[in-house]
């Protein structure tokens, strides 16, 4: 657990139907590009479109390699001035070593400050934000502004990301957990599954282009913004129509859960698809997203394990496009 989180009382309690959970997200840091070119420089370096990245508006996104395969995704905030990526941990260095070759011709900086990242989640989560900070964010991706922490509505039902400063967050989270019990990352995952936002976790870096990880479906890729690092391959998979296979949300009997890129195969041995991310769901049920073909759904299963995979709907509709 990072140096943030170390001197936090972060034990999981949450009972199960908990109405709001607090999720501590050690694993998620963040990123920050500060300056009058930030705008500029982000635009030129990654899928989304920064132009609608306001105080108010929250964007998901991703940097791409020359082939167009997303090397690091990030949920953009504009706080304080500043752009804030949050990021997976283990990709940080990966991101920030990445962008720092490109940003010396621009007149911004990157740093990577000691944010507080953690999750709110549950059916009360709304009410509870109200309570606690006053305001809360009605829409996807909107986000409110207290100051002291930026509040995001994340995609799917009840979801909420909190950027907090590490000075206020002892204080901050000694008065939510007061009222509110401690879930884990598993949680989180789950939520984040059932929502069907994939995120590039280390062991996915460059295995997958963005439209395959339906960021397109939750407003993390533009194709009118103008060119960006691997964009060529990116706008052509899309304008020529070849979206072949693309995450799709599974069911699964099992205890242990699948390992990122694990493969998704057929009766007769054939790889049709690979595991983006997992988290347990009630017991001896794991759910996950998986980019697979979308004309070789039936009758796959993992390689260790004869149990099928079942799709389980997407809050929302990826076309093909052939």
């Amino acid at each position: 657990m990072s140096a943030i989180w170390s001197s936090l009382s972060v034990q999981e309690n949450v009972t199960n139907g908990a109405a709001v959970m607090l999720v501590p997200l050690p694993g998620e840091s963040v990123l920050t590009v500060t300056g009058p070119d930030s705008e500029k420089f982000l635009q030129g370096q990654t899928s989304t479109d920064f132009r609608e990245v306001t105080p108010t508006t929250s964007r998901l996104g991703c940097y791409c390699n020359l082939k167009g395969r997303a090397t690091v995704s990030f949920r953009a905030v504009l706080w304080q001035d500043s752009y804030h990526l949050s990021v997976d941990t283990e990709l940080l260095s990966l991101a920030k070593n990445t962008l720092q070759k490109y940003i010396i011709f621009s007149k911004a900086q990157l740093a990577t400050p000691d944010i507080a990242v953690f999750g709110i989640l549950g059916s009360e989560a709304p009410a509870f934000i109200r309570q606690h900070f006053g305001v809360c964010p009605e829409e996807s991706d909107a986000v409110a502004n207290t100051g002291e922490v930026a509040l995001v509505r994340l995609p799917g039902s009840n979801r909420f990301l909190v950027l907090a400063k590490p000075e206020k967050l002892p204080e901050l989270w000694e008065k939510l957990t007061a009222t509110a019990p401690v879930g884990s990352t598993n949680d989180w995952r789950l939520a984040q599954i059932r929502a069907g936002e994939s995120q590039v976790l280390a062991a996915g870096s460059e295995q997958f282009q963005p439209q395959e990880l339906n960021l397109q479906a939750l407003n993390g890729v533009s194709y009118n913004k103008g060119c960006y690092t691997g964009q060529e391959i990116v706008a052509r998979l899309y304008f020529r129509g070849k979206l072949k296979q693309w995450v799709h949300r599974f069911a699964l009997a099992a205890d242990a859960l699948p390992a990122i890129n694990t493969p998704l195969v057929t009766d007769a041995g054939q790889t049709v698809g690979h595991v983006v991310m997992a988290a347990h769901a009630e017991r001896g049920q794991v759910e996950l997203l998986a980019v697979a073909r979308h004309d070789a759904l039936s009758g796959l299963h993992l390689p260790e394990n004869p149990s099928e995979l079942h799709v389980l709907d997407l809050p929302y509709v990826v076309e093909p496009r052939e």
